[in-house]
């Protein structure tokens, strides 16, 4: 989604002190830090993120719940491990710890067998988003992604080719206008200029 707007640092730590459910804490977390899409996300079953209790040490998203078609495998950094701790132990303690049950299992399925809807997880978030003054359209599901392709870009200094990997695009295109947001360098080269 174009228009949707990374977060900062400060606003990943702020949302996810926003709130107490442990459900969404994964989520973001997980949203954060691998830079899947929300239905990439909610694909997510307890056998794909760990073995006999083991979080993985990378999560892979089947080639058939992805946009593109293609598989996509992330590492799991120390964030998101902890938290899907959390979420797996929370679901065993529910009785829904077998691996075909949806990571993030719905409410109102609590028998396992339905993960949350795009919708609901679209409302929750920007519900979320609101909580820390994130507030109208810019702010989605996306902007995990988003704010994943941001904390990409300034960790690799600026290496667009490893964002365009570490999202999936088969198009450099569709990297560069993730990043559109990113205009802070153009102005400031516009401001050096001197004739």
């Amino acid at each position: 989604m174009r228009g949707a707007n990374p977060l900062t640092r400060q606003q990943v730590k702020e949302v996810l002190k926003a709130t107490d459910s442990i459900r969404e804490k994964a989520l973001l977390t997980l949203g954060f830090a691998t830079g899947y899409r929300i239905s990439e996300l909610l694909s997510l079953t307890v056998g794909d993120i760990c073995t006999n209790g083991t979080i993985h040490s990378h999560v892979n998203v089947k080639a058939a719940n992805t946009k593109t078609k293609q598989g996509r495998t992330v590492l799991l950094n120390s964030d998101a491990k902890k938290a899907l701790t959390v979420l797996i132990n929370w679901l065993q303690s529910k009785g829904l710890n077998d691996k075909t049950t949806p990571l993030f299992v719905s409410r109102k399925h609590t028998n396992g067998f339905a993960a949350i809807s795009r919708q609901q997880a679209h409302k929750l978030l920007k519900e979320l988003f609101a909580l820390i003054g994130a507030v109208g359209s810019s702010y989605s599901t996306h902007t995990m992604r988003k704010t994943f392709a941001k904390a990409i870009y300034d960790a690799t200094g600026g290496k667009i080719e490893l964002v365009q990997i570490a999202l999936g695009h088969k198009a450099i295109t569709s990297t560069v206008s993730y990043l559109s947001f990113n205009t802070s360098s153009i102005d400031h080269a516009i401001h050096a200029m001197e004739f």
